[in-house]
């Protein structure tokens, strides 16, 4: 394990009605994590984007998120401006090719959107790394349920949940601090089998 290689963590947040009912839900909301296990979270880079929309936010979202009709058309960016900083910033960061999720998707979405408004935006690829599938697999090695979302996760590994759920960019920070303590805890425990191996 490379604990000085940086990897990005990405989540968005996007205008759905409350019953997931909005056919392509726009994204209005995107966060990143960018950093590596040999930092402390405080060395992290920790960055959102609104999105500007000309469409109003559903009341259930700005409740659920905090993100307002104003923060998108105020506040909000252009397409081709997020693409840009975004591809600067993971140029710059030297990142992993494929982004950290909770969930898979995010960085599809935002791929086709930015493909929808005409942004060259050649970075992540066709995958993501899935810290909630990993998650799934070790519940259900434990005979334990798999339901429950990124902060319930985190208490399985007694990791805090810092800030407010629901935001692009702190839903990123803390994915990526629970995929870090994955890849650590996965090297423990291959250096046990490597010992038990060794062991005549």
């Amino acid at each position: 394990m490379d604990k000085n290689k940086k990897y990005l963590a990405l989540d968005l947040e996007l205008n759905n009605a409350p019953d997931g009912s909005t056919p392509n839900p726009k994204i209005i909301q995107v966060g990143v994590a960018v950093g590596s296990a040999s930092q402390s979270k405080s060395e992290w880079l920790v960055k959102h984007w609104f999105v500007k929309v000309n469409e109003p936010i559903y009341p259930f979202i700005t409740e659920l998120t905090g993100i307002t009709n104003d923060d998108v058309r105020n506040k909000g960016m252009s397409h081709y401006e997020i693409g840009k900083e975004l591809s600067n910033l993971i140029t710059e960061h030297d990142v992993f090719a494929n982004p950290v999720t909770w969930g898979g998707g995010d960085s599809t979405e935002l791929k086709k959107e930015f493909e929808t408004n005409g942004i060259h935006f050649p970075h992540f690829g066709r995958r993501w790394v899935d810290v909630k599938t990993w998650y799934v697999l070790h519940m259900l090695s434990k005979g334990k349920s798999p339901k429950g979302g990124l902060s319930s996760a985190m208490g399985e590994f007694k990791l805090k949940f810092d800030g407010q759920a629901h935001r692009a960019d702190v839903d990123a920070m803390n994915t990526l601090e629970l995929f870090f303590h994955i890849l650590s805890r996965q090297q423990m425990l291959n250096n046990i089998v490597d010992t038990a191996r060794n062991v005549k």
